[in-house]
């Protein structure tokens, strides 16, 4: 994410404090055609995907991805939840679909709202745990980029707030990692902000469908092992 993006993530951050079938069929695992479930917040949503301050589900990333496999993609996301609301719903928007796959993008709604890391932490665990199965496959995502976004986030935060917020972000990275070492048996999405520019956002926190369709691509990347093994690619 460019440094426009980071400032005015930053003072949303601080400032406002928002964040803002199966069909019978089986594959090699016996998953068959159960869907794929993408439970998060506003990123996954599609907030922004077609213009500002509105909902798009159309043109969001669950929505791109679900051109690319042959299966079910269903869009769980809600603009402004937290760890903690989507694990109150994982019951009637992940477990009801039965789904073969489940990516969880969660946490940056707890971050905005300074919430402790070892919070949003022990909801994660509490999703990953409900949603597990031994069968059932499990990505779970980091909304916070690679090594350059962390560098321009940083470089923008106000002097006297710098080494606060950097240690507070420090903590949810350490959680993801936490998370990511303690449930071997998961995948990992580390980067959806790869190759994401401002001109591929509608404002300067959430993307515009370009931006959502590369989001698409980075968590596709991600996921197609499991996709190619499943035979769920088109």
């Amino acid at each position: 994410m460019k440094r426009k993006i980071c400032t005015t993530f930053i003072i949303v951050a601080i400032l406002a404090g928002f964040f803002g079938c199966d069909n019978g069929d089986t594959g090699p695992d016996g998953n068959g055609g159960k869907p794929i479930v993408c439970l998060g917040d506003s990123l996954t949503e599609g907030y922004g995907a077609s213009k500002p301050n509105s909902v798009d589900k159309t043109r969001s990333y669950p929505a791109f991805l679900g051109e690319k496999v042959t299966v079910t993609v269903v869009n769980a996301g809600i603009s402004g939840d937290t760890t903690a609301g989507g694990l109150a719903r994982i019951g009637k928007d992940v477990l009801a679909h039965n789904p073969q796959l489940v990516i969880i993008l969660l946490g940056a709604n707890d971050f905005t709202h300074m919430r402790p890391a070892n919070e949003a932490k022990k909801d994660l665990q509490s999703i990953i745990n409900n949603i597990r199965d031994g069968n059932r496959k499990i990505y779970l995502a980091s909304f916070i980029g690679d090594s350059s976004w962390e560098a321009s986030y940083i470089s923008v935060i106000p002097g006297g707030l710098t080494l606060e917020l950097e240690a507070y972000l420090g903590e949810y990275k350490k959680m993801y990692s936490e998370l990511k070492s303690e449930n071997t048996d998961i995948g990992y999405i580390a980067n959806i902000w790869k190759g994401i520019e401002n001109s591929d956002m509608s404002d300067l926190v959430h993307p515009n469908a370009e931006g959502y369709r590369k989001m698409a691509d980075n968590i596709f990347n991600e996921i197609k092992p499991y996709l190619q093994v499943n035979d769920l690619l088109k």
